[in-house]
């Protein structure tokens, strides 16, 4: 006898749910803890204090303890360094020291004289070669002394006088019948022959001095040379003034 597949399945169905509420039964209900629910209190910090003046400072620093001496610190052996043996008695940088003596006395040491009577070893002639004599050096001939001014007796020639000056004879030593005099002075003589009174050297009467100052200034010289170059010549000049018949 066959029974119809419904309700094979209905019975399939009937038992998968029986095991299931069975299944529940046998699970242990996990007991859930209650949640309390408390209110959280509120703090308020106060703000930290000010910090102590200098004078605190300098007081706390001087009651803190002072730092470990270095006798107190101890060093850590270092592995790849030989221990160095210390002597166990001072040294005494004081305590005499023994002189040494030698086996045999030591040689004297050479005199002065010994070392100058000593003869001295010459090279043989042999070996000395004959050196050709060197030309002597010739001196090249000193160069010129460049001057600012020369003398007369250094230029080629005496520079000759192209112009003379003209003034009139003072009437204060007619009055007094003097009709001649002379002023003597010391002059340079320009590279273009002009006349350049330096200093009044001499003269016969004071009033000619004037007059004769005029005539050295119109007067003209040739160009006085040395080696063919012009160059400024310090002579003295001397001037004679006469009265005009």
């Amino acid at each position: 006898m066959k029974l119809p597949s419904s309700l094979v399945g209905i019975s399939a169905a009937a038992l998968l749910l029986a095991v299931l509420g069975l299944a529940r039964l046998l699970v242990t209900q996990i007991e859930m803890p209650e949640i309390e629910v408390r209110e959280i209190e509120t703090i308020t910090v106060n703000a930290p204090p000010p910090p102590p003046p200098a004078a605190q400072q300098e007081i706390t620093a001087a009651d803190a303890p002072p730092p470990m001496a270095l006798t107190e610190l101890s060093s850590v052996a270092d592995a790849t360094r030989v221990p160095l043996p210390s002597a166990e008695v001072p040294l005494n940088f004081q305590m005499p020291i023994d002189p040494f003596h030698l086996d045999s006395a030591p040689s004297p040491l050479p005199t002065a004289s010994a070392s100058l009577s000593a003869p001295i070893s010459k090279p043989a002639a042999s070996k000395i070669s004959k050196a050709s004599p060197s030309p002597p050096i010739k001196n090249p001939p000193p160069s010129p002394v460049i001057k600012s001014h020369y003398s007369v007796n250094e230029l080629d020639s005496a520079p000759q006088l192209l112009r003379h000056g003209s003034a009139p004879f003072p009437t204060s030593l007619i009055r007094k019948g003097i009709k001649q005099g002379t002023v003597v002075f010391e002059v340079e003589i320009h590279t273009n022959g002009a006349v350049k009174i330096l200093r009044v050297i001499s003269s016969t009467h004071p009033d000619l001095i004037s007059p004769a100052r005029r005539i050295a200034s119109m007067s003209r010289f040739t160009s006085p040379k040395l080696q063919g170059q012009a160059v400024k010549v310090i002579k003295s000049w001397p001037i004679t003034i006469q009265k005009n018949s």
